[in-house]
């Protein structure tokens, strides 16, 4: 497991680098790089755990734009950005929670998980129907970073 200590390295790179918040950090394609490597982690290990099988998944920057939607998101992402630039958001966003400690990678895998399996046995809009269970598990993931992130703002002030 990752402990906090292992990741101080990364968090003085977001100092440097001027990223102390949500909004800094989905305006880094820097960060982004990294969460997307990320993002196809936690998907890949939250589809293994599904399938009872190894798979690797990559996630597309439609499905992480709708994710931001669906989630009251998309006001803390830039303006005028394309599904690609708002993916690239999201895997910035979810870098920079990751390093922040508002999850660890079994956790956020068992989240994703989780919704998956969850969305997996609702019923499914037909215009996206094999996305629709990874837009609804990385929505679920936002809204913990989110709620996480929150709560770290009211502890700090």
């Amino acid at each position: 497991m990752t402990h906090v200590a292992d990741l101080e390295e990364l968090r003085r790179l977001l100092a440097a680098n001027g990223i102390h918040t949500m909004q800094a950090a989905m305006r880094s394609k820097d960060l982004a790089k990294l969460g997307d490597s990320l993002v196809n982690l936690l998907h890949s290990l939250a589809q293994s755990m599904v399938a009872n099988r190894f798979e690797g998944a990559k996630v597309s920057g439609k499905t992480l734009a709708s994710a931001l939607r669906i989630a009251n998101l998309r006001q803390f992402a830039p303006s005028r950005l394309d599904s690609h630039g708002l993916g690239d958001s999201v895997e910035a966003l979810i870098a920079f929670a990751w390093i922040r400690g508002a999850f660890s990678i079994p956790e956020g895998a068992t989240l994703l998980a989780q919704e998956l399996r969850r969305a997996r046995a609702e019923p499914i809009e037909a215009k996206y129907p094999r996305a629709q269970p990874a837009i609804a598990a990385f929505a679920a993931l936002l809204q913990h970073i989110c709620a996480k992130d929150s709560t770290r703002e009211t502890q700090s002030q």
